[in-house]
């Protein structure tokens, strides 16, 4: 925040003000979350540039305000402005977002219909959107219809399958990667055990995990560990995940505990369970979707005393649940 006060306050002294200098400011500004202040600054510019207007849509993508973005796109369009593919990157990104599979097919016909290029980032983001979209069978014909994919491009496909639950076809495809020579990243991974997650390979996804620390040296992150305890967990073999657990760092801990309490609750293994509990309470501050956790899985299992020793606690440390965000459908920006 004090960087960014200082980089306004020598833009403000600058003399003469080009384009560069208002996108760093812009770009400051999204960096920090601060996409408020980005619209300002914006709104500020009389002569933007494409690149302005991608940098101001990248920020609302990045804040998660996809609808802002739509608008903003709109408004790009009406005056006149050119869009290139990092225009639509981020358009396709925001109709992700929503699931709205009708602005994303408009999005792709503007695209077609004015020869933007689609290079490797447009065509995975097309194939990104319409697996977010619920439609996975025009995600895999562009996919496969793909010449040049890089390893984001797999990625996406990858969990594209996972979401559906098609855990064989996320493999194969998995697969078809090595065997292309492309080389996996800790998202890849992170990918693929949801795949086997979701579908119940056991045995996939352990070997998965052996090789990926073993034989691709990536260290384990708290997504991975994540999949792993829900691929037991999912799977009923909640005794395997809690030793599992006793096998990795102290600071990775916490998350699969919270991984396996929630699984508890939801097969009523209330044995394993209070271990969880009781350990996840060892391991220092908590927060409030912890004691929520907590507070649910001594209600399920009858333990009033320790359901209301969560809510002192929640009380205790002053913590509120955030409200959450509805998502309403959106339509005819293009």
């Amino acid at each position: 925040m004090n960087e960014l006060t200082s980089a306004r306050g020598v833009f403000d002294e600058m003399p003469h003000r080009v384009i560069v200098s208002w996108n760093t400011l812009l770009e400051g500004c999204a960096e920090m979350g601060m996409v408020e202040l980005g619209r300002e600054v914006f709104d500020m510019i009389v002569d933007k540039d494409t690149v302005i207007w991608n940098s101001m849509m990248h920020a609302y993508v990045k804040a998660k305000l996809p609808k802002e973005a739509l608008k903003l796109f709109k408004i790009m369009v009406d005056e006149g402005v050119i869009p290139d593919e990092n225009t639509m990157v981020s358009v396709l990104s925001a109709c992700a977002s929503l699931s709205d599979l009708e602005c994303g097919r408009l999005v792709h016909r503007f695209i077609h219909q004015n020869n933007i290029k689609q290079d490797v980032f447009v065509k995975t983001a097309l194939i990104d959107m319409y697996s977010k979209c619920g439609c996975l069978e025009d995600a895999l014909v562009l996919f496969y219809k793909m010449g040049c994919k890089d390893v984001f491009t797999w990625t996406i496909m990858i969990e594209g399958l996972a979401n559906y639950g098609l855990g064989i076809e996320a493999l194969r495809v998995f697969n078809q990667m090595e065997r292309q020579g492309i080389k996996p990243n800790e998202a890849t991974f992170v990918s693929v055990l949801a795949a086997c997650s979701h579908s119940g390979l056991v045995t996939e996804g352990c070997q998965l995990f052996r090789r990926m620390v073993g034989v691709d040296r990536i260290q384990p992150k708290n997504e991975h560990f994540g999949c792993l305890i829900d691929l037991f967990s999912r799977a009923g073999l909640l005794y395997q995940a809690e030793e599992f657990i006793e096998t990795m760092k102290a600071e990775d801990k916490l998350i699969a505990y919270k991984t396996l309490l929630s699984a508890c609750i939801r097969y009523s293994e209330f044995d394993v369970g209070e271990k969880a509990a009781y350990k996840m309470m060892k391991l220092g501050p908590q927060n409030h979707a912890t004691y929520i956790l907590l507070s649910n899985f001594y209600a399920q299992a009858g333990q009033w005393a320790e359901v209301a020793e969560a809510r002192r606690n929640m009380k205790e440390f002053d913590m509120r649940k955030m409200p959450g965000n509805s998502t309403l459908e959106l339509k005819h920006y293009l």
